[in-house]
């Protein structure tokens, strides 16, 4: 899907050295004349020299170092990949979590509305669903925090990610390296399922609802789940090792299996597998008892700036 433009527009993305923003840059460039701006914490991620692309040094512990960057390139896009994504970050760092992934998304949303941007696309996770981790949680209060969002500039759309093969800290990486040793391959739990993605399927996803998705809509896969047990035997077959799964425990914030939608639950989308959730609105008793479950952490509910963002909702 070829995506050209007379005066070719900036499209703001962050999180240069993420898995999947290394093809959704490869697919914007080799289908639009779109000007890249890619941010980045401590290190630009690693691209071929490209005069359509720039770097900008951002911090989404301090969102407001993204303000200069807008006004600077004025982007006509955004897509917000950068967050501190697993599961094991939230129950230890919940306070660090919860400003990176919800408070910045806040802040780049409001800097969205400010600068006139057309669309802003957020990654947000299966763990929205039925949210019980801190993860899962930051993701769900930014998909209902643009439910209340009404700018008449402004789309704000949010894609449930699934799993993506082989990006960092991913399940088939972990899988490798164990075969690879000679090692037992962990599983948490031998019911254990999830829903996975490649990496090109998830920059089609992303290119595709910059232009397409509709304001305040929830996007999500709505392929069926995979057993992690199943997963695991035929990564042990492929390798023609003889590896043994050990069963190790359910993690904290764990979920057992990730909701499958049908096709029934979702509006679809030109892309084959990609979904609109129908009716999905604004519940304040559903946002009240998720946050309920962060404040019975210490360090949260004592966190003043939390706090503060909280009321927003």
């Amino acid at each position: 899907m070829e995506w050209k433009t007379n005066i070719p527009p900036t499209i703001l993305i962050t999180g240069s050295t993420g898995f999947v923003c290394r093809y959704l840059v490869t697919k914007i460039l080799l289908n639009s004349n779109f000007n890249i701006v890619l941010t980045y914490r401590v290190k630009k991620g690693n691209y071929n020299k490209n005069n359509r692309l720039s770097f900008e040094k951002a911090d989404l512990l301090k969102p407001q170092s993204f303000e200069g960057i807008f006004s600077k390139y004025n982007p006509k896009y955004v897509v917000h990949l950068a967050a501190m994504a697993r599961v094991s970050d939230g129950e230890n760092y919940p306070v660090e979590v919860l400003k990176t992934n919800y408070i910045a998304t806040i802040t780049l949303s409001e800097l969205s509305i400010k600068y006139k941007v057309e669309s802003m696309v957020f990654t947000s996770s299966n763990l929205a669903q039925d949210a019980v981790s801190v993860v899962g949680i930051c993701k769900l209060l930014v998909e209902q925090y643009f439910q209340k969002l009404n700018s008449q500039t402004t789309k704000f759309i949010s894609l449930r990610m699934p799993n993506v093969i082989d990006s960092n800290g991913a399940v088939t990486l972990i899988f490798k390296k164990q075969i690879e040793n000679d090692n037992p391959i962990t599983i948490t739990h031998p019911d254990m399922s999830r829903m996975f993605i490649t990496g090109e399927r998830a920059a089609d996803f992303l290119y595709f609802l910059v232009k397409h998705g509709a304001n305040k809509g929830v996007y999500v896969s709505y392929e069926k789940p995979v057993k992690i047990t199943d997963l695991a035997e035929n990564m042990i077959k492929e390798s023609g090792k003889h590896i043994k799964i050990d069963f190790i425990g359910k993690k904290r914030g764990e979920k057992l299996t990730e909701k499958s939608f049908t096709l029934n639950e979702v509006i679809t989308t030109d892309i084959s597998g990609l979904g609109m959730i129908k009716e999905y609105k604004y519940e304040l008793n559903y946002l009240k008892a998720a946050m309920e479950i962060l404040n019975d952490k210490e360090d949260i509910l004592s966190d003043k700036d939390i706090q503060n963002s909280f009321k927003k909702l």
